[in-house]
């Protein structure tokens, strides 16, 4: 493992509204669908390419995105410690230069960086910037990546230890059209030939470090994977069901509880396993939630994003880092199954009196009958309406709620149900009865 700073401290890397309508829902596909080539192609992302850079972006800065990735993280360039390239003298007097606007915008006199071997400084930051790796050839149904390295970066304490990992330092990302309420099989396969040999550090006199290697090699790499929100700022992910991932007949997939703390979905792949060619099968379900409410609120057509996560894992399998190789996805499926009931997209209040209401709607997917909640509190952070009820399950689209009290505002939502099948809820609508 590379020898960093004490000095570097943690970065991170990695609603509901109240309104009375909505965008109507797309048209569902039919069982059995495979919608997997829908939506956006795969697009490939490292720390040290940044594949992900807008296109009207200086040239400048994609040739420097690791400079420009600190300052978008706020972060102060000063210092030394290995990153496993050498910087050029054109990108060294835009570091410096960067380094002494920050220092005279913020009143600070941190140092200016000198260059020597293939050793640069940044203080302050996880971000080692060795992830390198970019898709080479991609389809709707799989892409291959060559990785130049995994990296090293994590979340250091001061004492130079690993206090959390950063798998995002490499990643493979695709967008795909899905139906609310709907359940989707998914499967792929993915084969790595990533390795690296194993180092040891050695101190010099000058209390500096080198590596050195051991004439030992590991070919081992967990991965991650996640289908999450593609619209939400923090990516929120979506829960899988019986995920597995097999190779020659045996299970592949990380089972530990322990380290499933922090990542649901672990994928251990070995290249020097020959079975299967090389490939692991894998395979799960996943449901997208059934409401605007409680998913992409703004889209009519919904979305959901598949990433994988090939940066290192620092913290939990620390002989992963900087390895090189390929990646490769082929096969990949994600066919529609069972669509569940789907929340009304559309609720309106109508008929408002001193002591009731109507609410109305529209016929939404999959729904046999529908039930009503109102309540004169509604807490927006837990999506809770509170201080009414939930009316009997009725085949009515518009539903009268009465015994309420005069001047008092009320919120109201609505949900389908089918069978033991219930969405979630709706938007929430309010109205103020009159006096």
């Amino acid at each position: 493992m590379r020898k960093v700073s004490k000095k570097m401290i943690a970065v991170a890397l990695s609603a509901t509204m109240i309104v009375g309508s909505a965008l109507p829902a797309s048209a569902a596909v039919k069982n059995g669908t495979d919608v997997v080539a829908t939506g956006k192609a795969w697009s490939g992302f490292s720390i040290y390419t940044h594949e992900d850079h807008k296109s009207t972006e200086s040239k400048a800065k994609k040739n420097i995105c690791w400079y420009h990735s600190l300052l978008d993280t706020g972060n102060i360039l000063t210092d030394q410690h290995y990153v496993g390239d050498k910087v050029t003298d054109a990108q060294l007097k835009t570091l410096n230069d960067a380094i002494k606007a920050d220092n005279k915008k913020k009143n600070q006199n941190n140092p200016t960086v000198t260059k020597h071997a293939d050793t640069w400084g940044v203080q302050d930051s996880h971000k080692c910037f060795g992830e390198n790796a970019s898709i080479t050839a991609k389809s709707g149904t799989g892409f291959d990546m060559n990785v130049v390295s995994t990296g090293w970066s994590a979340t250091w304490t001061p004492m130079g230890t690993v206090a959390a990992s950063n798998p995002w330092g490499v990643t493979a990302t695709k967008i795909i059209n899905v139906d609310r309420g709907r359940t989707y099989k998914v499967s792929f396969k993915i084969k790595s030939t990533l390795k690296n040999e194993l180092e040891k550090e050695v101190e010099r006199k000058d209390k500096t470090y080198y590596n050195n290697g051991t004439g030992k090699f590991n070919y081992v790499k967990h991965i991650h994977f996640k289908l999450f929100d593609d619209t939400d700022k923090d990516g929120a992910a979506l829960k899988l069901k019986g995920l597995k991932a097999t190779q020659g007949g045996k299970n592949v997939s990380e089972t530990s509880k322990k380290l499933l703390a922090d990542y649901a979905n672990f994928i251990k792949l070995d290249s020097s396993n020959t079975a299967d060619d090389g490939w692991v099968n894998v395979s799960f379900s996943v449901k997208i939630p059934s409401s605007l409410a409680t998913y992409q609120k703004k889209k009519k057509q919904a979305t959901i994003g598949f990433k994988f996560a090939f940066g290192a894992f620092l913290k939990e399998f620390i002989d992963e880092n900087n390895m090189s190789g390929t990646i490769s996805v082929r096969d990949m499926k994600f066919v529609a199954a069972k669509q569940g009931p789907v929340a009304p997209a559309k609720i309106k209040t109508k008929s408002v009196k001193k002591t009731s209401f109507k609410v109305s709607f529209k016929k939404a997917t999959a729904a046999k009958k529908y039930e009503v909640q109102y309540g004169t509190k509604y807490d927006k952070e837990k999506g809770k309406v509170k201080g009414g009820k939930i009316l009997k399950a009725t085949k009515k689209k518009t539903i009268k709620i009465k015994k309420l009290k005069a001047g008092k505002k009320y919120y109201v939502r609505v949900r389908s149900v089918n069978g033991k099948e219930k969405s979630d809820w709706s938007l929430v609508a309010k109205v103020k009865t009159k006096k």
